[in-house]
């Protein structure tokens, strides 16, 4: 979340237009304010989502939202959208803004709900994962797997045994199977025969996938403010007097 708030005080801004009624100085400000976040969060910010990702899908490029600004609060707010069903935007995009280790995405917990993955890991895609043209796991691969894990997690209610069930190579419907391969020194995960071979879907792994910080938020957004504010304002304030003062 970053926060445009005009600086200085009102007093200030009233001074600098002295020929239109002070009382709807406020209105203008909160106006501009406003319309500046939604440039930043509709406009520029798309814009930099797709220099910096490549081919973001709309889901990513629709994941921001604004806090308008008020004639009392004088300040709006760019944000990144909480969402409560599916993966939040927060979750993936706060890395790519700032850096680090990612957080636990919804399907990891389904995983972990089932008894497959163990507390603290992360599930990250193996070489036999078909990625999209955005390098994403397909949604209907990851629905079909936690399908089948879904049948194991009710076996028991008793999370330890459903984890020891797993564990042990429990086949899942679709050639799939989660556990260790027996041999060599192949990771846990979830594995699919092919044949005879055997091919990772998913590794289990227990550090954080981190990122490096991509996308300059904070950057883009001071950028647009200083850009648009006295623009915007100005357009705001010449509207309402052409409405005779009507904010």
């Amino acid at each position: 979340m970053l926060e445009i708030r005009r600086s200085g005080n009102m007093a200030d801004v009233i001074a600098s237009v002295r020929s239109v009624p002070a009382r709807i100085v406020p209105y203008a400000v909160s106006t501009a304010l406003t319309r500046t976040a939604q440039h930043a969060a509709k406009i520029e910010l798309p814009a930099e989502m797709r220099a910096v990702f490549g081919n973001p899908v709309a889901y990513t490029l629709n994941s921001l939202r604004i806090e308008p600004a008020t004639k009392d609060t004088l300040s709006a707010r760019v944000m990144v959208k909480n969402s409560a069903a599916g993966v939040s935007p927060e979750n993936f995009l706060f890395p790519q803004f700032e850096g680090g280790g990612r957080k636990h995405k919804r399907a990891e917990a389904a995983m972990r709900y089932a008894g497959a993955l163990g507390a603290g890991q992360f599930a990250m895609p193996g070489e036999g994962m078909e990625l999209d043209a955005n390098g994403n796991v397909k949604g209907a691969d990851v629905r079909t797997i936690l399908a089948a894990l879904k049948n194991i997690g009710a076996v028991s209610h008793h999370r330890t045994r459903s984890y020891a069930r797993v564990r042990k190579g429990g086949k899942l419907k679709n050639d799939l199977f989660v556990g260790k391969p027996n041999g060599g020194s192949r990771p846990d995960g979830i594995w699919r025969r092919e044949g005879h071979r055997i091919r990772a879907l998913f590794v289990f792994t227990n550090a954080a996938p981190t990122y490096g910080k991509r996308l300059d938020f904070t950057g883009v957004v001071q950028r647009v403010a200083l850009e648009r504010f006295e623009p915007e304002f100005e357009k705001a304030l010449n509207a309402m007097v052409a409405r005779g003062g009507r904010a």
